[in-house]
């Protein structure tokens, strides 16, 4: 396949993921309303053409998810491999959380689980097993333990997150690390009343 027809291909692509990306945040339509006939319509296709690039609309959002969710990963990453603080890293994720305030308002308010947050926190856990980093390195006891510490963290972060993007993003990223920081003793506090 010559420059050119990859170059077409790409753009082809690029225009159904666009399309669709219009309707869920400017139409405010949920994925299961959007029909494939009216993503061709809309992004002048052919139905054949969309089907050689996804199998079906939860296809293309499925794919779409998983390369935000490497994006984001990679921005965490960057960062890390770089020997940044914690506050630098995270605030590289809210950076690109930020930037693309659309998608994630979008989608974390359509979709009641973490979803694409869910996909980058699997690439960053086995990063951290492969790396033989053990539970005692975060204060629990066990790596089961740690999951449950996991689980807490991902919905809590999730939750955060959501809330900042329907407020317009007030805080910026290092701000909104620190006030994620500062859960812990919080936290604690209202569970031990």
């Amino acid at each position: 396949m010559n420059v050119k027809n990859n170059r077409l291909i790409q753009e082809t692509n690029e225009k159904i993921i666009r399309t669709v990306y219009a309707m869920m945040t400017k139409e405010h339509r949920p994925i299961g309303r959007i029909t494939v006939r009216e993503i061709c319509e809309k992004a002048d296709i052919h139905r054949s053409t969309f089907y050689v690039h996804y199998r079906d609309v939860y296809d293309l959002v499925e794919k779409v998810e998983q390369n935000m969710s490497l994006k984001l990963t990679e921005q965490f990453f960057y960062k890390l491999d770089q020997h940044a603080s914690a506050r630098d890293c995270f605030a590289a994720i809210f950076e690109f959380i930020r930037m693309h305030r659309e998608f994630y308002l979008y989608y974390l308010t359509e979709n009641s689980h973490s979803g694409v947050l869910q996909l980058a926190w699997d690439m960053i856990q086995e990063r951290f097993t492969n790396a033989a980093v053990n539970a005692a390195d975060f204060g629990a006891l066990t790596l089961e333990e740690m999951k449950y510490h996991g689980a807490f963290f991902l919905f809590g972060l999730t939750a955060v997150v959501r809330s900042w993007l329907q407020n317009g993003c007030p805080e910026s990223p290092s701000e909104l690390y620190e006030l994620i920081r500062r859960q812990g003793p919080v936290q604690e506090m209202m569970i031990v009343w």
